[in-house]
């Protein structure tokens, strides 16, 4: 604790950049570099940050093995750093390891700076359950799942390559089959068709055998009758042969006179071929000459209509040349008005762009001024309509400020009795609250002194009944302790000085020595002389008690114990032990002629010298004995202690049966102080409601009362201001009502300096030559288009006359050559005609030489006839015979190429069928139209896959392991969703779990703070990690709401509750709060420290605070001041608790 800017706060910092926080603005500078403490920048040599943090590691929760942890940050004016654990380097991700293994890093929060609580405080639902994420570390779970969806994502992938590869390999499966299943469709037609081929093989072959046999039959036949033939042809061939000799001698006589007249008839057939081609030259040249006689007349009347024409066309011709220069004329005339015109008009449409230029500029101006008159009238609108909006509103105001102050009257009248209702509600609750009080007081009282009782009473009972067992198992033994036990009862008035054990002492490394020598007198009564031993054995002996010794003192005699001489003795036993002076003589009748030995050898040896020996280990000789006594772990027992309690016991157990009635009277008395109570509370509590309601209702009143007090003044003040402003306005409305008038007359004055009537002019000038321009343009066009006309017609006829001028030159032309063409034919004709005449005399004289010939030749003819009638019967019959002899050799020749056929039809058949594995004796039938039908669907079976069966299976057996690979990448999908659906889970109950507590904490804290309610809830349990928590808070006689609708003091109380319950999720080691109290009030900080004070019996709590309700609660403190800018550091320690301070 300390004043302001002392630097407390500075302390936390230290201890979170020791543990390895890097970010500036948690360290609350703009760079690391600013937490070196150099003020006057004088400081020399290297400059340095540095900060260690010692950690009590007795528990090992930090995994080191040392009970204290040192971690250690250095920073160098480089913003180097560097760390040491334990004074070993280390680095900064070793320390955060180290801190999140005691969940003691920094992100547990378990650090809470100035302003984290304002900060939590305005948290959304959302920061609220992230705020529970980040602490329980579902981000884990977030990566789980991240990295699961990755591993989905490339198993869907991979699913669905797979998939895909399977659809393509279905596909190609598909076609594989129908391809095998045409390949297979084929090998059967190929299988039938070989079968039906052996059957139409078999039927072939039994119709060739039966045609081989009838052609063979017929060919036998055919050449018997071809061998008749022959023969008869040869006999008549001779007879020819005869003939032709006879005829061949005839002949020679008869060739003289067929050589003449073979000449005379080629000669005679010349002649005649040369006279007709002779008149037939001149009838066609004659006919020629009369088509030409015909023709030239036509030619000259067309050259004469041709002429005639061309008369017509020049006259036409003159004419429209005189028509177009006319024209032309006016052509001329017209282009240069329309130059003089579009002279004058350019000049004119330089007036006007002159004209216009400035009309522009004028415009412009009068535009500018336009607009701001229209803006200035805008704006006088503007006002105007804002001083009747004022008006209105003043208006308005003042009805509203007469209603107010009517409201106001009432609600002070109202006022009046709820503060009266109020002070009885307070009353009440001060007069209740004071008898619970007391109640409570009287009760707690109850229960006090009930606890305590029963404590008694359960210590008593547990006791009583302890020592009673022990009493009744000590009673029924009859033990000497009894003896003992009932003896001391009246230890004075016998005259007892006590027992042995508890008038002698002795140093613990001698204790088995003293038990085992004085085993048999150290319970034994001392009494000062023998009479008193013997009045005590008297009475021992009449209370029939058990055994019992008694020592005198007065008569033990005075002796001391010569040591012989023995390297293993230590001394006589009775000199270490311890007794008062006055018993001394005690511990020399017990202990006095013992010698204490070393060793058991040295014990032994001096027992047989007649001495009592024991060791330091508790080994006892007697002397010049054989036995020894071993005390190896001999205690004294207590039984006398208790046997004398025994009176006590049955006192206590009578005591016990009272505290219980005792103690159900006081039940009974704190059940009727409990329904007082309760009783007292639930009138508390209806007067607190009432108390409440009429707070609220008076609180709702004094506001609203307030408000309408506000809201008068307010109307009062808004009114002023409104007539102030429309005054301002008015002066307003006269400025801009001057400036429009202004300019209203400025932009009459610029019209008025625009000359409009120069523009007038000239555009009456340009229309009227736009006009006579318009009018000369379609004269222009007319007389353009008559001229384009008419030197089109001129041209035309231009033409026409030089075609015709050709035709005359091409029909004079024709003219002659016809004229040519027929004097060459008379000329030729003339010719002609004296060939014909001299042709046709010596065709005559051929004439008369043949008949010459003729008239000598008529004998010959007559025999030569006779032979040429024999030749020709014979040679008609040779002829006849000839005929049928070729006719059946033809036939022998088909037939013997039929038979070859045959043959050969056969041997191949024989092949065919011994191909197909069948021979002629298969059964047949007609298989022509299978054959067909079967062999057209082979022809339509084309492009065959020949391994298609072989790959349809090889590809099958891939699908099949292709869809095993598929079924194993759906199980490894579904092995995926359903871990991604476990890490859900998962990180659902492990949100709830942490939800629940933080809600059980608040619920907690916040009823121990407050004594109200606060409570967690999901805005959608069936969507928590998209939705927030609402924080509902109800404090003590308030209605429930959201945290962040609180007011700023209850928004920190609820931040703080929030904060602690939070630190329960991940408990830490330790806690740093700076200053978290600084917005509560006095009980809100008393009621907070006690819960760190408990808080603090689990965990260390360092915190900055200026409450002194917070300081003292505090174990170990610290003052922190400033002197010279350097915070120094008092401390204080609580010294009621010591030992809480030394930790």
């Amino acid at each position: 604790s300390g004043p302001n800017g002392s630097g407390k706060s500075n302390i936390l910092d230290a201890i979170i950049f020791a543990m390895g926080e890097n970010r500036p603005k948690t360290m609350r500078v703009d760079k690391l570099r600013s937490l070196m403490h150099d003020i006057e920048g004088n400081r020399r040599g290297p400059k340095m940050a540095r900060a260690s943090v010692h950690f009590d590691n007795t528990d090992r929760k930090i995994p080191v093995d040392s009970d204290n942890v040192e971690i250690t940050r250095e920073m160098d004016d480089k913003g180097e750093n560097n760390y040491y654990l334990n004074k070993k380097k280390t680095n900064r991700t070793q320390i955060l390891d180290l801190l999140d293994v005691a969940n003691a890093g920094l992100n547990q929060l378990n650090a809470v700076q100035q302003g984290t609580v304002t900060r939590i405080s305005e948290f959304t639902p959302e920061e609220k359950r992230q705020a529970i994420e980040n602490l329980i570390g579902l981000s884990y779970f977030d990566e789980k799942k991240a990295e699961s969806q990755k591993q989905l994502e490339e198993a869907d992938r991979r699913l669905e390559i797979a998939l895909a590869r399977m659809d393509e390999i279905k596909k190609r499966i598909d076609e594989l089959e129908e391809e095998r299943n045409l390949k297979m469709r084929y090998d059967f037609l190929e299988r039938e068709l070989n079968r039906l081929n052996a059957i139409s093989a078999a039927n072939k072959m039994r119709t060739v055998k039966s045609e081989k046999l009838t052609k063979e039959k017929s060919f036998n036949e055919i050449s018997a009758e071809v061998t008749k033939l022959s023969e008869e042809r040869e006999i008549i061939r001779k007879e020819i042969q005869e003939l032709d000799g006879k005829k061949l001698k005839f002949m020679d006589e008869v060739n003289a006179y067929n050589q003449a007249k073979a000449t005379i008839d080629t000669e005679l057939s010349d002649a005649m071929q040369q006279f007709e081609e002779t008149n037939s030259g001149i009838v066609t040249a004659q006919k020629r000459i009369q088509q030409i006689d015909s023709h030239i007349p036509e030619i000259k009347q067309e050259i004469q209509e041709i002429h005639q024409k061309q008369d017509s066309i020049k006259t036409e011709t003159n004419e429209l040349s005189d028509s177009i220069s006319q024209t032309n004329t006016e052509k001329q005339k017209l282009e240069a008005d329309i130059l003089q015109l579009d002279a004058q008009r350019n000049k004119v449409l330089q007036e006007q762009s002159h004209v216009t230029a400035k009309k522009v500029e004028v415009d412009r101006k009068i535009k500018d001024l336009r607009e701001k008159l229209n803006s200035a009238k805008l704006a006088l609108s503007q006002v105007e309509s804002e001083i009747q909006d004022i008006d209105n509103k003043i208006v308005t105001n003042n009805n509203k400020k007469a209603t107010y102050e009517v409201e106001s009257q009432k609600l002070a009248g109202l006022k009046n009795k709820l503060e009266s209702v109020q002070a009885n509600h307070q009353a009440s609750i001060t007069e209740l609250k004071s008898r619970i009080s007391q109640l409570i007081s009287k009760r707690e009282k109850f229960e006090k002194d009930i606890e305590d009782l029963s404590l008694i009473l359960d210590k008593s009972s547990n006791a009583a009944a302890q020592y009673e067992a022990k009493i009744k198992v000590v009673k029924s033994v009859m033990h000497e302790d009894y003896s003992i036990a009932k003896l001391k009862e009246e230890s004075d008035k016998l005259g007892i000085e006590g027992l042995v054990y508890e008038m002698i002492t002795w140093d613990k490394q001698y204790e088995r020595a003293v038990l085992a020598a004085g085993t048999d007198w150290i319970k034994a009564i001392v009494v000062k002389d023998f009479a008193t031993l013997l009045s005590l054995a008297e009475i021992a002996r009449d209370k029939k008690l058990p055994k019992l010794k008694i020592i005198p003192l007065d008569a033990i005699p005075n002796f001391k114990l010569d040591l012989p001489q023995d390297k293993g003795i230590i001394g006589i036993l009775s000199d270490y032990v311890k007794c008062d002076s006055q018993y001394s003589a005690l511990k020399t009748f017990l202990f006095g002629n013992v010698i204490l030995t070393d060793s058991r050898s040295s014990a032994y040896r001096i027992s047989k010298a007649g001495y009592k020996a024991v060791t330091v280990e508790g080994e006892f000789f007697e002397s010049k004995s054989s036995a020894v006594i071993v005390d190896i772990n001999s205690k004294i027992s207590k039984l006398t202690k208790i046997i004398s309690m025994s009176t006590s016991v049955d006192g206590l157990l009578s005591s016990i049966s009272l505290l219980k009635r005792y103690i159900q009277k006081k039940k009974t008395s704190l059940k009727k102080l409990d329904d007082s109570i309760e009783n007292h509370r639930e009138r508390l509590s209806t007067s607190e409601t009432g108390l409440a309601t009429t707070k609220q209702s008076l609180n709702d009143l004094i506001w609203k009362l307030n408000g309408t007090s506000q809201m008068s003044v307010q109307l009062g003040t808004r009114n002023t201001d409104l007539e102030q402003k429309k005054s301002s306005l008015k002066t307003e409305i006269v400025q801009k009502e001057s400036y429009v008038s202004s300019l209203e007359e400025r932009i009459e004055m610029v019209q008025e300096n625009y000359a409009e009537g120069e523009q007038t002019r000239i555009a009456n000038e340009l229309s009227r030559l736009n006009e006579r321009k318009a009018s000369l343009d379609s004269k222009m066009t007319s007389i353009m288009a008559e001229f384009r006309e008419k030197s089109s017609k001129l041209a035309s006829l231009n033409a026409q006359e030089s075609k015709e001028e050709s035709t005359i030159r091409n029909l004079n032309d024709e003219i002659l050559t016809l004229e040519s063409e027929k004097q060459d034919l008379t000329s030729r004709i003339a010719n002609l005609e004296q060939e014909k005449v001299a042709k046709n005399e010596s065709l005559i004289k051929l004439r008369e030489k043949e008949q010459e010939l003729i008239s000598t030749s008529g004998t010959s003819v007559s025999q030569l006839k006779e032979y040429d009638d024999k030749l020709k019967e014979l040679n008609d019959r040779d002829r006849s015979l000839t005929k049928d002899i070729n006719s059946y050799e033809r036939q022998t020749d088909s037939l013997s190429r039929d038979l070859r056929d045959l043959t050969e039809s056969e041997t191949k058949l024989n092949k065919l069928l011994e191909t197909f594995g069948f021979d002629e004796s298969i059964s047949t039938f007609d298989v022509e139209p299978l054959l067909l039908a079967l062999s057209s669907e082979q022809r339509s079976l084309t492009a065959l896959n020949a391994k298609a069966p072989e790959t349809y299976i090889e590809v099958s057996d891939g699908y099949r392991s292709m869809s095993t690979r598929k079924n194993s990448l759906e199980q490894e999908r579904n092995s995926i969703v359903k871990f991604i659906e476990e890490i859900e889970k998962d990180k659902r109950q492990t949100f709830l779990d942490a939800f629940d507590k933080v809600d059980k904490e608040i619920r907690h804290i916040f009823t121990k703070m407050t004594g109200g309610n606060a409570w967690l809830e999901l805005q959608n349990e069936d969507d928590i990690f998209n939705t927030g928590i609402s924080y509902l808070i109800q404090f003590p006689n308030k209605p429930k709401r959201e945290s962040t609708s609180i007011s700023g003091g209850e928004k920190t109380l609820a931040a703080i509750v929030f904060v602690l319950a939070l630190q329960k999720l991940k408990p830490s080691p330790f806690y740093l709060f700076d200053e978290v109290d600084a917005h509560l009030d006095a009980p809100n900080s008393e009621r907070l420290s006690k819960i760190l004070e408990e808080r603090s019996k689990e965990s260390q709590f360092i915190m900055v605070s200026l409450k002194d309700s917070v300081v003292q609660k505090a174990q170990l403190i610290y003052g922190v001041y400033p002197k010279n800018g350097v915070s120094q550091v008092v401390t204080y320690k609580d010294k009621r608790l010591p030992s809480m301070a030394k930790t």
